[in-house]
């Protein structure tokens, strides 16, 4: 099979280096590796990027940003970047660390809900991470429960994140070339619905608030079957308070419900501030 066009075979070598193990899954830009780094015998995770997105000049500037960004980011709750690179036969990839644990996507799969005591553990270093990452002007863009994976520690799981293919210094790009929205709808602010919308950290502080839903409701607000209905919802802001689903105090749900506010100036105006508020809903100061 050409190399480049579909999934590639275990035991093939990238930049002569990189020997590809196993697939580990899909990105909204390209297909992810487990693979083992000839030169010091380290598992790591390589992403490359599509096929159909290869010749696109678009696609390849924003896969080498999500690079760009990674090197700029080192926080213990953000995934590391090795390398990007190029391969002889013309495939662009990433390397990262081969983060090992489950995401909060297969976390939730186990149901019914996550609950309030394991979020609290999970709040404090999720918005540590964001908050460096906006310390760098960088917005994350796609937060979701498949860019958290939990890495198991000496005192339970650890949050980190994964995938700033959608990220952007001064802004978040809303479309791709092929038309396609950059991120997934039902964690989307309402604001990357709107053409030439102010953007800020406020995206983050709105996709944390439905992260955060989710975890203590065991459903997404804007759960629907039909990606147009979904955009619709979330302009509308058409859910159920998440007081309504969950049983827990007003102080949550009342923070949850303004993260996801309509108008970012109605949200939290940045991740510390949201954390704050949590950590007063819980009863005590932030660190």
């Amino acid at each position: 099979m050409d190399a480049r066009q579909g999934q590639l075979e275990a035991g093939t070598i990238l930049s002569g280096r990189y020997e590809l193990l196993a697939p580990l899954g899909q990105g909204g830009m390209g297909e992810v590796y487990e693979a083992r780094d000839q030169s010091t015998d380290e598992r790591v995770a390589v992403k490359i990027l599509r096929a159909e997105h290869a010749a696109d000049d678009a696609m390849r500037r924003r896969f080498r940003r999500e690079g760009a960004v990674l090197k700029a980011l080192e926080h213990s709750g953000i995934v590391g970047l090795r390398e990007l690179g190029v391969d002889d036969d013309g495939l662009v990839f990433l390397v990262t660390e081969l983060v090992e644990g489950r995401t909060l996507r297969e976390r939730l799969a186990l149901g019914p809900s996550v609950g309030l005591r394991e979020t609290d553990r999970w709040v404090g270093p999720l918005c540590q991470a964001l908050q460096a990452a906006h310390a760098h002007g960088v917005v994350h863009g796609d937060l979701k429960p498949d860019n958290v994976v939990l890495v198991e520690a000496s005192g339970g799981s650890v949050p980190r994140l994964l995938d700033f293919g959608a990220s952007k210094v001064l802004g978040l790009d809303r479309l791709t070339a092929t038309g396609e929205l950059a991120g997934t709808p039902a964690y989307m602010a309402p604001e990357l619905f709107i053409p030439r919308a102010e953007l800020d950290v406020r995206v983050d502080v709105y996709g944390l608030g439905v992260i955060l839903y989710e975890l203590l409701s065991g459903r997404n607000p804007f759960e629907d079957g039909h990606v147009g209905r979904v955009i619709r919802k979330v302009a509308a802001g058409d859910y159920l308070p998440l007081d309504a689903v969950a049983e827990l105090s007003s102080d949550v749900a009342a923070l949850v419900h303004r993260a996801m506010q309509l108008e970012p100036s109605a949200r939290f105006a940045s991740i510390a501030e949201l954390h704050e508020a949590w950590c007063s809903a819980r009863g005590r100061r932030s660190a």
